[in-house]
């Protein structure tokens, strides 16, 4: 069985970056009078012979969507005569550019396969070789801007928010031209006026948000380097200008992210965000961080300076306390940038899974956060999917990467398997008509195992963060974060072990698991559905529990199969999964599937075993049915309802039993 592999915040769908900071109206207006007048002052300090009409660089300013952003205000009749220059006039009317010294933004969910909004994890990624080679094991999940046995990859990164909306004109529908040049702001960065500096970073924001062409004329000016060394500026103004603009400037441009890197901005952010009280200067700067973490070559930096960091700014303050959900001092937008930036960070290499999971509080502080919305009953909260992807894709290859997470379990496995039955010539493929061989049953209740008291990347372990990913199976609206949970759990099950094994043991028996994945198989949405049907399979490989799989997910497995490709959106992996896993289950306990069989059934699956366009469920439908006939209480019930051998056993049903005793 294959799955889909990890998510990023960028792996979404449509979601191509995080954030962009926009110019915010409320902010704006509290401090109109005094940008306006900054504005003039400088004006006035230009030569008086200047005239903007002959600038040519001049652009339009940002855009000012009433509900998001004010860049022209009228100009008060007071000042229209005090200006010198510093008004324009636009279709007759005064008006004065203004600069906004704050930028928020707003992000919007790109319609999208999986991940997040501007944090959007995760699309499909191909197919995970498992040992190098070209056969894949059961399947675990992961996520990524890019997202197979079944295990899931890390959800790909949620790379950057996107604004609500550009906008396409001035205030009161005019449109204004840009009083200096790109040139000019660039080298007012560099002045000693705190007045130009933030002039030229307010300038900056406002055209990187508007123009992605902005954003290469101040890269080819080489603005970015002064940019950030206005983080350091004693003015916080300054510095929360430089910030916003910094995070436009990285919002879908690589090349910008890099030079950021370069010019020490992520050790500048990381201080600075450390030392700042303010709610809005700490958006910009998880803002601008989580833009950076999209490009593979600045997670290293990121994890080394900024985790710490965002762990004591915007993750722990968020999630521990008695003022964790204060108004005056929390922003929800803080920890989602963060969670976003930390998506992203978690979806790639080994290293940088291993880095988390060690992390202090970072566990801990997710699981708390998740099970908060859960039993808050907010299970749709923004912050929740990045959580979640961030949970599963440290869930990646956790038995190989953290082995000492499971050493209790590995300890009493010993004990179990001390004494193996001498007579025991090894269990039987599970797809093999002779699986019927009773495998010694291992009477291990992980229960007594495990720890009340878990903390840290023992919690990704946890039956609490178990139950936590079942209650958004069922609560959440969300496709990703229902993928991003059931992904966590088909990793936990994916190998072939006493601990996935026991993981199975723990979902199907402790938290009473199937009443939510049972009715997941029937998910009309197609990705929820190869998900859920994969974990199934995962499941299986703990034969204690094929009695109660038989019951509870066999009648909906053969359901999948009743209906073939009549539907015209069926996945060839879902239904080659529903074939190999009612394979394994017909075998175990034919008794429980025997009722099952009937005419309509068979005939799809003879369809299916034709079907071309449908390379692993036709050779799977195949065995499906060959290893039917040779199951003797099936196919005694076969025989009764006046089936023939030929539908069972042919050339190509032939083939596939042949090609699985090859493979096994």
């Amino acid at each position: 069985m294959s799955m889909d592999p990890m998510k990023s915040a960028i792996s979404i769908g449509n979601v191509d970056d995080t954030s962009l900071a926009m110019p915010s109206l409320h902010q704006c207006r509290s401090a109109q009078q005094r940008v306006i007048e900054q504005v003039q002052t400088i004006r006035r300090t230009r030569s008086r012979t200047s005239s903007s009409s002959n600038r040519s660089g001049s652009t339009s300013l940002s855009p000012t969507s009433p509900s998001y952003d004010s860049v022209f205000v009228e100009a008060l009749k007071s000042q229209s005569s005090a200006s010198n220059g510093g008004l324009f006039s636009v279709n007759g009317h005064s008006k004065t550019r203004l600069l906004s010294n704050r930028g928020t933004y707003k992000t919007e969910r790109a319609s999208a396969h999986f991940v997040t909004n501007t944090a959007s994890l995760p699309q499909l990624q191909p197919e995970h070789t498992v040992n190098g080679t070209g056969q894949t094991k059961r399947n675990s999940y992961f996520a990524t801007s890019q997202v197979n046995v079944s295990k899931t990859l890390p959800k790909s990164p949620v790379t950057e928010s996107a604004p609500k909306s550009k906008g396409d004109s001035g205030s009161n529908n005019n449109s204004g031209a840009a009083d200096i040049t790109m040139k000019e702001a660039v080298e007012y960065l560099s002045s000693k006026d705190e007045t130009y500096q933030h002039c030229g970073a307010s300038y900056i924001q406002h055209n990187t948000f508007i123009d992605d062409k902005a954003k290469e004329e101040v890269l080819k000016l080489n603005g970015i380097h002064p940019l950030v060394g206005l983080l350091r500026s004693s003015s916080s103004q300054v510095s929360q200008t430089a910030s916003a603009a910094l995070r436009n400037l990285s919002f879908k441009s690589n090349d910008n992210k890099e030079q950021v890197h370069r010019s020490g901005g992520i050790t500048d952010a990381a201080a600075l965000l450390r030392d700042t009280d303010s709610v809005e200067m700490q958006k910009q700067l998880t803002g601008l961080l989580w833009n950076l973490s999209s490009v593979d070559s600045v997670k290293p930096d990121l994890l080394k300076s900024a985790l710490p960091v965002l762990m004591e700014r915007a993750i722990l303050p968020y999630t521990t306390g008695p003022d964790r959900s204060s108004s005056n001092s929390r922003d929800p937008d803080v920890f989602f940038n963060a969670t976003g930036c930390l998506r992203n960070l978690s979806s790639t290499k080994q290293s940088n899974r291993q880095a988390m999971r060690k992390c202090r509080g970072l566990v801990d502080s997710l699981v708390s956060y998740v099970k908060g919305c859960v039993d808050a009953g907010t299970p749709d909260d923004k912050s929740v999917e990045n959580c979640v992807c961030i949970l599963h894709n440290l869930t990646f290859q956790l038995q190989a990467e953290a082995p000492a997470l499971f050493s209790r379990i590995t300890a009493l496995a010993k004990t179990v398997n001390r004494a193996p039955s001498q007579g025991d010539t090894g269990s039987t493929g599970c797809f093999s008509p002779q699986g019927k061989t009773p495998e010694r049953e291992q009477h291990f209740d992980f229960t007594v195992v495990e720890d009340p008291q878990s903390s840290g990347a023992g919690l990704l372990i946890h039956s609490k963060t178990i139950q936590s990913y079942l209650s958004l199976l069922v609560t959440s609206q969300r496709e990703e974060t229902q993928e991003a949970c059931c992904g966590a759990l088909q990793n936990l099950t994916a190998q072939e072990s006493i601990v996935s094994s026991v993981m199975c043991q723990t979902i199907v028996q402790k938290v009473n698991g199937l009443k939510v994945i049972g009715p997941l198989i029937k998910s009309k949405k197609v990705n929820m559905q190869r998900n859920a049907v994969a974990l199934v399979g995962n499941l299986t490989q703990n034969p204690n529990l094929h009695s109660v799989l038989a019951r509870k997910a066999l009648p909906g497995l053969l359901g999948i199969l009743s209906a073939g490709t009549k539907e015209g959106n069926e996945s060839d992996d879902t239904l080659s999964m529903a074939c190999q896993t009612s394979n394994c289950l017909l075998m175990k306990e034919p008794e429980t599937g025997k009722d099952l069989l009937n005419n309509n059934l068979i005939n799809s699956l003879k369809d299916l075993s034709q079907n071309g366009h449908f390379p692993k469920s036709s050779k799977a439908a195949a065995l499906l049915l060959h290893n039917m006939w040779s199951e003797k209480d099936l196919q005694s019930v076969l025989k009764k309802q006046g089936m023939s051998k030929s539908s069972f056993v042919n050339d190509t049903t032939a083939a596939a039993h042949k090609s699985a005793q090859v493979v096994d």
